[in-house]
C-alpha cells in the first residue's frame, strides 16, 4: 500500500521533472539531451539489439559513483566477455565522466525516472540478467520492478551516513520492503551494514570501498606534466581545493588572503562545471591575480591562484598538489571522495562536516593521512605546518598505508555474486 502512495506521487511529481530539466539546462545544456531516456521510452531497434544480448546492468548516478565503478567495469569485462555492460546515470556530468575504457560492449544511458511504466520499459527494453545499485540509490519501483521480474538486484557499495539514516527510519515503512526485495546489500564498511541492518536489509555483507581500488590513469605523469607546463607552474608550493561547492571559495579565498605564505600558488576546482563562470567572478570581484585553466596562452606574469575550469583532470590537478583542502567540509555538504587524494598521496585537510566519509576520514586522521579543522582561521597554524617536507613525507607515507590497506573491495564483490551469474 505504501508503495502505491509512493507511486502516486512520484506520477505527480512527474510533469515538474520536465520544468527541472528545463531550468537547468540553461545552466548545463546537457540537461536538455536524451530525455526520452528519462521517461523510459526507447526505439525498436534498441528494444531487438538488446533482446539478443547477454546483459549486466551498473547504475552509477554521477561522478562518484562512477569512477567507483571503474575497477569493476574493467573486471565485468575482462571475466564476462560474452556479455554487453550498461550503464545508467542520473546526471549529465556522471555520464560525461570519463571511465577510460574502449569497448563495444559498454553502453551509457540515463535511468528513468522512477515510475512503474518507465522502470517497467526499462528492463524489458534491456533484459539484464543481473543489476548493481551503487551505493544509497534506492529507487523503490526501479527495485520492486526487477524483484518482480527476477532479475537479482545489488546494492554495492553501499554507504548510509547517520544523517541519512535518521532520516530513513522515518520512512522505514517504504524503505525496508526496498531492501528485502534486493538480492544483497554489499556495504562499505561494517558501521554501514549495521545501519541496513536496522532498516531490515537482509543478506547484508561488509565487502569495502571500490574507491580504493580506482588507480590513477596509466598516463597521468604525462598529464600532469603538460598541465604543469601549460599553467607555468615551477617550484611554488600548491594547494588545491578540491571539488568545492556554492559560497565554500569566497569563505577559502578570504582566509587564504589573511595568510602571510609566500610562493603559494591554490588552485579552486569547483565540483560542478556549471559553477566555474561564478566561481570566476568570485576572484575578479577580490581583484586577485588569477589565471584559468582553459586559457590557450598563459603569460609569464606572476599570479596566486588558478581556476581549475575543466572536467576530467581531476588526479593532473592532484598530481600538481602539495596539500588538498577537500570541499563539501567547510559547510555542511558533508565531504567529497578524499580517497582520490591519498591515491596521490597527497595529504588532505578536512573541515567540520564529513558525514558522507565519515569512516574514511576519521581513519585517515588516525593515520595522519589527513587533518581536521573546525574553521578555516585554523588554516594559519595548520598550512605552513603541513607544506613543511618533513610533514609532507610523514603524510605521503600514511596516504600509501592507507591506500594498501583497503584495497580489494572489486574481488570481494565479484566473487560474491560469480554464482547469480
Amino acid at each position: 500500500m505504501i508503495r502505491f502512495f509512493y507511486s502516486l506521487l512520484v506520477y505527480f511529481l512527474l510533469p515538474f521533472t520536465v520544468i527541472k530539466l528545463i531550468y537547468r539546462g540553461f545552466k548545463q545544456p546537457d540537461y536538455l539531451q536524451h530525455w526520452a531516456e528519462r521517461y523510459g521510452f526507447y526505439s525498436l531497434s534498441t528494444k531487438k539489439i538488446w533482446g539478443k544480448r547477454k546483459t549486466l546492468w551498473i547504475h552509477a548516478v554521477s561522478v562518484g559513483e562512477t569512477k567507483a565503478a571503474i575497477p569493476f567495469i574493467k573486471l565485468f569485462l575482462k571475466k564476462y566477455p560474452r556479455h554487453h555492460l550498461l550503464i545508467t546515470h542520473g546526471t549529465p556530468t556522471g555520464r560525461a565522466t570519463s571511465i577510460d575504457i574502449k569497448d563495444a560492449r559498454v553502453t551509457r544511458i540515463y535511468l528513468p525516472f522512477d515510475t512503474v511504466d518507465a522502470t517497467q520499459r526499462f528492463l524489458n527494453t534491456f533484459k539484464p540478467e543481473l543489476g548493481f545499485l551503487l551505493e544509497t540509490e534506492l529507487w523503490f519501483n526501479l527495485i520492486h520492478q526487477a524483484h518482480k521480474n527476477s532479475i537479482p538486484l545489488y546494492l554495492v557499495n553501499a554507504r548510509l551516513s547517520e544523517k541519512s539514516f535518521q532520516l530513513y527510519k522515518k520512512i522505514s515503512t517504504l524503505i525496508k520492503p526496498s531492501l528485502q526485495e534486493l538480492k544483497g546489500v554489499l556495504a562499505q564498511t561494517m558501521s554501514d551494514a549495521k545501519r541496513f541492518e536496522s532498516l531490515g536489509a537482509r543478506s547484508v555483507e561488509v565487502m569495502g570501498n571500490l574507491k580504493f581500488d580506482v588507480a590513477p590513469p596509466r598516463d597521468i605523469k604525462t598529464q600532469s606534466a603538460a598541465l604543469k607546463k601549460h599553467l607555468r607552474l615551477k617550484n611554488q608550493s600548491v594547494l588545491l581545493i578540491a571539488s568545492s561547492r556554492q559560497d565554500e571559495e569566497e569563505m577559502i579565498l578570504q582566509s587564504l588572503l589573511k595568510l602571510p605564505i609566500k610562493n603559494l600558488i591554490t588552485i579552486f576546482v569547483p565540483r560542478h562545471p556549471q559553477r566555474f563562470k561564478e566561481v570566476e567572478l568570485m576572484l575578479k570581484k577580490y581583484r586577485v591575480s588569477f589565471i584559468k585553466r582553459s586559457d590557450k596562452k598563459i603569460t609569464a606574469k606572476p599570479y596566486q591562484f588558478i581556476l581549475g575550469d575543466s572536467m576530467g583532470e581531476m588526479y593532473s590537478y592532484y598530481s600538481l598538489a602539495n596539500i588538498a583542502l577537500m570541499g563539501g567540509t567547510i559547510l555542511p555538504y558533508g565531504g567529497q571522495n578524499l580517497i582520490e587524494s591519498m591515491a596521490m598521496k597527497v595529504p588532505v585537510i578536512l573541515g567540520p562536516h564529513t558525514y558522507n566519509f565519515h569512516d574514511v576520514s576519521n581513519e585517515a586522521i588516525q593515520l595522519r593521512a589527513a587533518t581536521r579543522i573546525q574553521t578555516l582561521n585554523q588554516l594559519e597554524k595548520v598550512l605552513p605546518e603541513m607544506l613543511k617536507s618533513t610533514s609532507q613525507l610523514k603524510m605521503k607515507k600514511a596516504c600509501h598505508e592507507m591506500m594498501d590497506k583497503h584495497q580489494g573491495a572489486t574481488l570481494n564483490i565479484l566473487n560474491k555474486i560469480k554464482s547469480t551469474i
